[in-house]
């Protein structure tokens, strides 16, 4: 072996090789890295939060706890018209407050959309944060009855 041969820097082929390993790891960390972490994107507690408060609304803020999801239509219509409970209801209410979020017993920082929509899909009640361009929204459906008529209950919370 000649010193002229010894002495010889990196290859074409060589530098070739290199760049390709390091493009390609590159490539890795930058698409697989972000969806490493995305389940800890939003908090565990939202589907705990969706389901508790719908439980809650259907069986007792909106009715009664001996006549589960049936709404009472005086708290109903209160509830949703931002309004103080008349007598038999079971929110609490505070003109100042966040509502429905004082209502519910959920802190404000946690938005929150309450729903109520007829079998044909029209919204008959709604009260809460808007929902337009919310992201990572967990959903709680309950089926109650108000006024003799079947409606969806929908809790969004993000």
């Amino acid at each position: 072996m000649s010193r002229r041969d010894r002495d010889r820097g990196q290859t074409t082929i060589d530098f070739a090789v290199g760049a390709t390993l390091f493009l390609l790891t590159m490539a890795f960390v930058f698409v697989f890295v972000p969806v490493m972490f995305e389940p800890f994107a939003t908090s565990q507690s939202d589907p705990l939060v969706a389901d508790r408060v719908a439980n809650r609304l259907a069986t007792d803020v909106l009715g009664t706890p001996a006549n589960p999801y049936v709404l009472n239509a005086t708290c109903t219509t209160a509830f949703f018209a931002n309004s103080a409970p008349p007598s038999g209801c079971s929110y609490a209410y505070d003109t100042a407050s966040d509502h429905p979020n004082l209502a519910l017993g959920v802190d404000a920082e946690t938005r929150i959309n309450v729903t109520v929509v007829d079998s044909a899909g029209s919204v008959a009640f709604g009260a809460g944060a808007d929902r337009t361009n919310a992201r990572d929204v967990i959903t709680a459906q309950r089926r109650v009855l108000y006024d003799g008529q079947s409606y969806d209950l929908f809790v969004r919370v993000w």
